[in-house]
């Protein structure tokens, strides 16, 4: 567990025989419009066990994965957040590490930074407050050299986001999600890329 100046991060835990983890957490947090807008659709209870359990297991071998993020004082689910360290034969691995001009730091690590946040959260600097912790524990508990984040490029919001934490436009991919003024989800949509360096 981790803390900010706002907000308790805790690991993401699938269910157990005797704990439910996070799985109403996130799907609540999924069932949220503004968050399901930007991650194609709520998700069913079946889909929140299955990532818990996912985001579980990364956290088991590969010391890292998503927290789910909750207000210090009320307790109050506030959204998710943190790294996953990609898979190297992930789609948006060789895509990423062309567009980065970086000696491959970052493909050795392969560390990508996001956040997600229910609507009432959003615009007090908790997405960023989020990230920069995540990249505190990228660089320090890590020893990382390179961290990425990446979003459909007309998610301004949150292209905000990374650049408030001190992250570079880097450049674009194409793989699949939303696209500008167009419905449903598109296998070449632009996303941008953003790369910050220990």
């Amino acid at each position: 567990m981790r803390f900010t100046a706002r907000l308790r991060l805790e690991p993401i835990s699938g269910p157990t025989p005797v704990l439910t983890g996070h799985v109403a957490d996130l799907e609540r947090l999924h069932g949220d419009p503004w968050v399901a807008e930007w991650y194609a659709g709520t998700w069913s209870t079946a889909e929140a066990v299955r990532r818990a359990a996912a985001f579980q297991a990364r956290w088991e071998s590969n010391g890292v994965s998503k927290w789910m993020a909750y207000d210090r004082a009320s307790g109050a689910l506030v959204g998710r957040g943190g790294m996953d360290r990609l898979d190297p034969d992930h789609e948006w691995v060789r895509q990423i590490a062309e567009v980065l001009d970086d000696g491959g730091a970052w493909a050795a690590e392969r560390l990508e930074l996001g956040w997600a946040l229910r609507t009432e959260f959003r615009g007090q600097g908790l997405a960023a407050e989020i990230g920069r912790a995540g990249l505190d524990f990228a660089f320090g508990a890590l020893a990382a050299r390179s961290v990425i984040a990446l979003t459909e490029r007309h998610n301004l919001a949150s292209r905000a986001v990374m650049e408030r934490i001190g992250m570079k436009y880097a450049g674009e991919i194409r793989t699949e999600g939303l696209v500008e003024n167009k419905e449903g989800l598109h296998p070449d949509a632009p996303f941008a890329v953003y790369e910050t360096t220990a």
